[in-house]
């Protein structure tokens, strides 16, 4: 995946899959809204992705398996189990 991107939208894709909004990420970076619109337009585009939660899910599972669990979900079954 992030062989295609510019270093600067790597920083954005794992910004967004952070949660970060476009504001929160222009305050991290130090740039514009629009730059960062830009900067996820192109992102989109070289990844052939629709929107941010289709990169964010993607830039998740891309990960390093020791940073992909932070994001996975504990399962918890049977009565007394906590």
């Amino acid at each position: 995946m992030t062989e295609h991107l510019t270093r600067r939208e790597q920083q954005v894709a794992d910004a967004v899959a952070r949660g970060l909004s476009n504001k929160q990420i222009a305050s991290e970076f130090g740039i514009s809204i629009e730059t960062v619109k830009r900067h996820l337009s192109s992102i989109y585009s070289k990844l052939e992705m629709t929107g941010r939660v289709m990169l964010a899910v993607h830039v998740i599972r891309s990960a390093r398996p020791e940073q992909a669990t932070v994001a996975s979900p504990m399962v918890v079954s049977g009565a007394g189990a906590l």
